[in-house]
């Protein structure tokens, strides 16, 4: 049996606020706060249309209460069940209160009982005995709060309908209440199939979508399928979400979901990023999909835009008197392109507003130079991090960036020879493994190598010359490996490697 309540609370999906305020004993008033049930109507289903049980319960339960002659210790809320004008306590609950009046006391914790406690109903009373036939039965449940002598109560009808068919049990509906049948334990009906039972998951989920499209059903479990299925599930969960409370939510996984719900302010809105996680998971498990190709392709899809934009944001920060920056949807070359042109285009029009110096800027190189003639600190850090911002945005693209003016080319012959003096230099060092190439570019990816293929030479060197390995990737840790070194020698040859990668390092970067 699947069941799903996707919203339960006050303002909730598919549910029925109701209350009102009971005046007793003068002017003392207790009030059950306007709370919606989280069951109005349950469905169920089994071969022989028996009924076992019949759930229903109330969640986030609150209170008010006024004009108490002396200050009270305890409130109880109880929930009940009505029918034929008798009244049966299924669950009940205390917490401590204090005060003549208090406007808002939650109960803190669920109620939930059988509505079969009540003396006046049976299981029979709700058994649909014909084959295809239906039993359709109403009963009232209430909330009643007692505070000393003064209570206050909210109720409404439960609708419980059960079907003789050939089907699995399910609830569907509004509520967190089930009926519950001896078929419960067959789940996996072998004649129902993966289809059918997904697609009742979809109909639960649609049971609570009453401002947006359904969710379609499927017609088979192929892995694109069910990713579209999944889609649709976030996609119109969240839009009925904010079609009641015009909170805007944006989660593709379950884990996106349950973040989200954690941070909700309202519990109805919590309750259904849950409950659309719970039924994702569910859908997923038996499909065998796996949910975490699902993760890669939106990490995938979304990573470095979203960080591309974050580094755009932090741009517009500093902008006061020009228009942003505009953020992007992908990146391809020619968003990349267009978006650095925005960047430099747009600080430099910051910096001709506050000072009124005119730059004329296209790549980082130009930035830093001009930023090492400024005339005032500010200038120049906006020109530095306006460079910094560029460089990092097509790492994260993956972009090439060009070069600025004809004199680039020579800048960079200048640097390569200069790193190949510092390769030979190395070399120099190595008499029992093989030499460091040296290199034809300025390339990140070229530059990356060449210090890794350093410390690797140097410290097999060290290895064959010493016997002691040594692993490290970065300065830092050859001189930390250096200041525990046993010998002269081999602290020499560490420093020196990674003396030798901080210079390749900051002339490949200019």
């Amino acid at each position: 049996m699947n069941r799903r309540a996707f919203i339960v609370g006050t303002g909730g999906i598919g549910t029925a606020a109701i209350g009102g305020a009971v005046v007793l004993s003068g002017s003392a008033a207790a009030e059950i706060e306007d709370h919606t049930f989280s069951g109005t109507s349950i469905s169920g289903e089994s071969d022989d249309g028996s009924v076992d049980d019949i759930r229903a319960g109330a969640t986030g339960v609150g209170f008010r209460y006024e004009g108490l002659n002396e200050e009270p210790e305890e409130a109880t809320v109880e929930l009940q069940v009505v029918h034929d004008g008798d009244v049966e306590t299924i669950d009940e609950a205390t917490t401590d209160v204090s005060g003549t009046s208090d406007s808002n006391v939650p109960l803190g914790e669920d109620l939930e009982g059988s509505v079969l406690d009540h003396d006046g109903l049976s299981a029979n009373d709700f058994q649909a005995d014909e084959d295809g036939g239906m039993t359709e039965k109403d009963v009232t449940l209430r909330l009643e709060v007692t505070i000393t002598d003064v209570s206050g109560s909210s109720e409404t009808d439960l609708n419980v309908v059960m079907r003789n068919t050939e089907a699995r049990a399910n609830v569907g509906g509004e509520a967190e209440g089930e009926v519950v049948t001896d078929e419960d334990e067959d789940d996996d009906d072998d004649e129902t199939g993966p289809v059918d039972e997904i697609n009742a998951i979809v109909d639960d989920v649609n049971a609570e979508l009453e401002n947006v499209d359904p969710v379609e059903t499927i017609d088979d479990t192929d892995d694109d399928t069910i990713e579209g299925l999944i889609e649709d599930v976030f996609s119109q969960v969240t839009a009925e979400i904010e079609a009641q409370t015009g909170i805007e939510y944006d989660v593709s996984t379950p884990e996106e979901a349950r973040d989200e719900a954690a941070e909700a302010d309202l519990p109805p809105v919590a309750d259904a990023l849950e409950n659309a996680a719970d039924a994702v998971e569910d859908i997923a498990d038996i499909a065998g999909f796996d949910l975490d190709d699902l993760e890669d392709d939106d990490d995938d899809e979304t990573g470095p835009v979203d960080e591309i934009n974050a580094i755009v944001d932090d741009v517009n920060a500093e902008l006061e008197n020009v228009d942003p920056v505009e953020t992007i949807d992908d990146t391809d070359d020619d968003t990349i392109e267009g978006l650095i042109e925005d960047v430099f285009s747009q600080v430099t029009a910051e910096i001709e507003a506050q000072a009124g110096i005119e730059y004329d800027v296209s790549t980082p190189d130009e930035a830093r130079d001009e930023a090492e003639d400024a005339p005032l600190p500010d200038i120049a850090d906006a020109l530095e991090n306006a460079a910094d911002a560029v460089e990092e945005i097509a790492d994260l693209a993956d972009y090439e960036l060009e070069d600025g003016d004809d004199g680039d080319d020579e800048d960079d012959q200048e640097a390569i020879d200069e790193i190949n003096a510092i390769v030979d230099d190395v070399n120099a060092e190595l008499e029992n493994v093989d030499p460091v190439e040296t290199i034809d570019d300025l390339d990140d990816g070229t530059i990356d190598d060449l210090t890794d293929d350093v410390f690797s030479q140097v410290t097999a060197e060290i290895e064959a010359q010493a016997g002691i390995e040594y692993d490290v990737s970065t300065p830092d840790e050859a001189r930390d490996e250096a200041e525990d070194a046993p010998l002269p020698d081999i602290a020499d040859a560490l420093e020196n490697a990674a003396d030798a990668v901080e210079e390749i390092e900051s002339l490949a970067e200019g």
